[in-house]
């Protein structure tokens, strides 16, 4: 029995491998030769070259894969990477979802994302909430949504597969590292000089992992399953940073309301004359933070049996590991 993972160096995939090799699993990892893949150096996985974009590849990948766990994604807060977002996050997924229901295996797991889901105005969202076309969103957020699309029209056609939907993971074995991985590093290294206002919905990785091996084992075909934690403020955040690293937190907390107006100015000159650099924040990261959205987790505790852990226990976690490999 082989189980084929996708996204195998990044965060998630990372901790997925090693939980896999845990419980005795043949794992094959579908990783791009180019990528660091520092996260699976030294496993005892199978190892299929490849790209998403590159459909004969991940034809070859899946080849008498039993299982497959689908978690690489472009992830990208930047304007103008609409061309890459498309192609990794939807047409690679169709891909995927076509090799697998042509190769026949047994279940897919598709990790999404909770940008995927729409924002519940009056409280938690959950898995019944769309994305409003109406809504300002970010490039990302549309891709994965999309690609959702992909999954579903292959499971109308016969394809056995399951959706899960985690929001912001924190947690170690983060190599690459993530975005909150490096905000995490670079607080500790006391580059932060000033913070925002506002919060979002965190979640540990090791409860991400825990989810997507009970949507494998229990999940019902065609459902998709909400990995949220818990809803903390910027602040609550930083005050863990500062209680685990010694690094004082930031004294200066910029407006909302002139965080996004200078936002505007600045995401306007990166496009223009600045397209290769990657920002620390734009427009819409602070819109994000400041929208109220949060999940519930309900439907993946009561049905899948999901066993949530604490964030500031993650936050933690995350902090050691950096610390152990040299990051911070």
């Amino acid at each position: 029995m082989t189980t084929l993972v996708t996204g195998a160096s990044g965060h998630l995939g990372a901790n997925l491998v090693r939980e896999l090799l845990k419980r005795g699993e043949k794992v094959r990892v579908f990783i791009r030769t180019k990528s660091e893949n520092l996260a699976i150096k030294c496993l005892d996985v199978e190892q299929a070259f490849g790209d998403l974009r590159d459909e004969q590849s991940v034809i070859d990948a899946v080849k008498g894969c039993d299982y497959v766990y689908h978690c690489a994604a472009f992830v990208s807060i930047r304007d103008g990477d609409r061309k890459e977002l498309y192609d990794v996050n939807v047409l690679g997924t169709r891909h995927l979802m076509q090799a697998c229901l042509a190769e026949g295996v047994k279940k897919v797991v598709h990790c999404s994302s909770f940008g995927a889901v729409g924002n519940n105005p009056d409280g938690a969202s959950n898995e019944q909430w769309a994305v409003s076309p109406y809504e300002m969103t970010t490039d990302y957020e549309i891709s994965k949504t999309f690609s959702e699309l992909e999954v579903y029209k292959e499971i109308s056609r016969g394809l056995p597969a399951v959706i899960v939907n985690p929001s912001g993971i924190v947690g170690p074995w983060d190599f690459m590292p993530s975005l909150l991985g490096r905000t995490i590093i670079e607080f500790a290294q006391g580059k932060m000089r000033g913070s925002v206002s506002g919060g979002f919905d965190f979640v540990p990785v090791q409860d991400v992992v825990q989810g997507h091996l009970l949507a494998m084992e229990k999940g019902v075909v065609g459902e998709r399953y909400l990995l949220t934690g818990e809803q903390h403020t910027i602040n609550e955040t930083l005050e863990w940073l500062e209680e685990f690293t010694g690094v004082k937190k930031p004294w200066l907390v910029i407006p909302t309301f002139l965080m996004q107006n200078v936002a505007i100015v600045k995401d306007a000159i990166e496009r223009r004359f600045f397209p290769d650099v990657y920002p620390r924040f734009n427009y819409h990261s602070i819109r994000l933070l400041n929208c109220g959205k949060f999940g519930t987790n309900a439907k993946a505790v009561s049905e899948l049996g999901l066993k949530p852990t604490p964030v500031k226990e993650a936050y933690r976690d995350s902090i050691q590991w950096f610390k152990e490999n040299g990051y911070i």
